[in-house]
């Protein structure tokens, strides 16, 4: 008598082929809310002074130097920093260079 249903000798020998005979477009399934690498979200600084805000995902220092200064934030760190204080979002974009990385990313 076997152990665990014979379970073990059914994983050496599982009677079939190992590989799928489907063509990939069946077989793999589309990611429709993928967001490109490189996408962006400006944000509009409204307080009074100069402020900066590190994106915990990216660990990007995002720096707004004044009063309706527009940034460019990754979109991997926009969750936190839609919740930060005194910063809107805006539809246009800006520049990116305004944001430094601190670690190469």
């Amino acid at each position: 008598m076997g152990c665990c249903n014979q379970k073990r000798a059914r994983w050496r020998n599982p009677g079939g082929p190992a590989w799928s005979t489907l063509p990939a477009s069946q077989t793999m399934i589309p990611m429709t809310n993928e967001i490109p690498a490189a996408q962006s979200v400006a944000f509009e600084y409204l307080g009074r002074t100069a402020m900066s805000v590190m994106g915990p995902i990216t660990r990007t220092q995002y720096r707004f130097r004044a009063t309706g200064a527009r940034v460019s934030i990754d979109h991997r760190d926009v969750p936190y920093i839609s919740g930060v204080p005194n910063l809107q979002r805006v539809r246009t974009a800006v520049q990116p260079s305004v944001a430094v990385s601190l670690f190469g990313y």
